[in-house]
């Protein structure tokens, strides 16, 4: 078998629980594998007003833990559905690996359509981590 290189890991955070699980599993990733985690939360079903500023806020206190742990960061904050923002960030971004929550903040509309988890395995380009 190849050695797994992990250079960039996609963190899909909404700031919930599934997201903060994410979260710890990417940096423990991170640390590993000396990585970069690009922390991603797509802002297309926001409010406008509630766009850039609010997920900066959101986003913030993962930021500063990763800091704390020495883990270089690079955030991404896509004008898209959550799915497909978490999707084209990965591509963007050139990650190895795209860490999410298994549930997130998602609505009543998701529970019919499937859910963004699913998205994002069934599309993914790059393995996917879920977090339970």
């Amino acid at each position: 078998m190849d050695e797994v290189v992990i250079r960039k890991v996609l963190l899909g955070y909404d700031g919930s629980e599934g997201a903060e699980k994410a979260a710890g599993l990417a940096a423990s990733i991170a640390e590993k594998y000396g990585a970069v985690i690009v922390v991603c939360h797509a802002i297309g079903n926001m409010p406008l007003m509630a766009k850039p500023s609010e997920v900066r806020r959101l986003i913030a206190p993962v930021l500063d833990i990763y800091a704390k742990l020495g883990i270089t960061t690079q955030v991404a904050i896509p004008d898209d559905l959550p799915a497909q923002g978490i999707l084209a960030a990965a591509d963007e971004h050139q990650a190895d690996l795209i860490v999410i929550g298994g549930r997130g903040r998602g609505t009543f509309a998701n529970l019919l359509l499937g859910s963004t988890a699913e998205r994002v395995l069934r599309y993914a380009k790059v393995p996917v981590l879920l977090a339970r």
